[in-house]
């Protein structure tokens, strides 16, 4: 009796990681997945993340066109780079359905809920400015713009020193560049450095996280269930909408 039930056990277990291993396949060679972050859900309360804030130029080409505030200034051998922050409620994605590979061009069910914020929408937090310390290399290499189609980790920048506006003296310091541009140059320090300004949590935030990352392991079978019934769900709808 005890050998039939382990036997029957182990069938179980094999076969629900069986068919885990088939679907992750499926889904990484047709990009069609459905991801449930329960886990994010919950990190979301009470906290929040940093981000680049853009604005509008004083003359912008039409109400879209939010671009981000460089300013650098040198200091001896060094350059100093203004980081214009905000700090959003965070909103890690709840459900997010990857719809396949080339979709572009149709009609398709793919969603993230809660969508990232807008540019619109990040321009309205108060600014805080933090201020990024290069060498000179570093500030070559901050505006060397990469043509490759996967740009390589920036590896130089990643323990490049970040101080907030009250623990930086621009006194003796020279303004060196100052107009709105596009994301690209700064985001290589911003993805990068480990330096970058940590999340703002309340306490009750901090209660949560052990229950957060609990979750983040149910999310695992959630998961595996959403994306059979999102293949359905597509199968459904793209013939119809196309």
């Amino acid at each position: 009796m005890k050998k039939s039930t382990t036997l029957k056990r182990i069938g179980i277990c094999s076969a629900i990681l069986l068919s885990s291993l088939l679907g992750s396949c499926i889904s990484l060679y047709t990009g069609r997945a459905t991801i449930i972050d329960t886990g994010g859900a919950i990190a979301n309360v009470g906290q929040q993340r940093p981000r680049l804030r853009p604005e509008l130029p004083p003359r912008p080409k039409n109400e879209s066109d939010y671009q981000l505030h460089y300013r650098t200034w040198k200091k001896g051998d060094r350059y100093l780079v203004e980081l214009p922050v905000c700090y959003a409620p965070a909103n890690y994605s709840v459900l997010v359905h990857f719809a396949g590979h080339g979709t572009r061009r149709k009609k398709t069910l793919a969603v993230e809920y809660p969508k990232h914020y807008s540019n619109a929408e990040l321009s309205q937090f108060p600014v805080e400015y933090y201020y990024a310390e290069l060498t000179a290399e570093q500030y070559k290499k901050m505006w060397r713009m990469d043509k490759r189609i996967k740009a390589p980790k920036f590896a130089s920048f990643q323990h490049i020193p970040i101080f907030a506006a009250a623990d930086i003296n621009l006194r003796d310091t020279i303004l060196h560049k100052d107009f709105y541009g596009h994301s690209a140059h700064m985001q290589k320090i911003w993805q990068n450095s480990q330096e970058i300004p940590k999340p703002r949590r309340t306490w009750y935030n901090q209660c949560l996280r052990p229950i957060s990352w609990a979750a983040e392991v149910v999310d695992i079978p959630l998961s595996l269930i959403a994306t059979p019934i999102g293949w359905v769900a597509d199968a459904i709808y793209e013939p119809l909408a196309n």
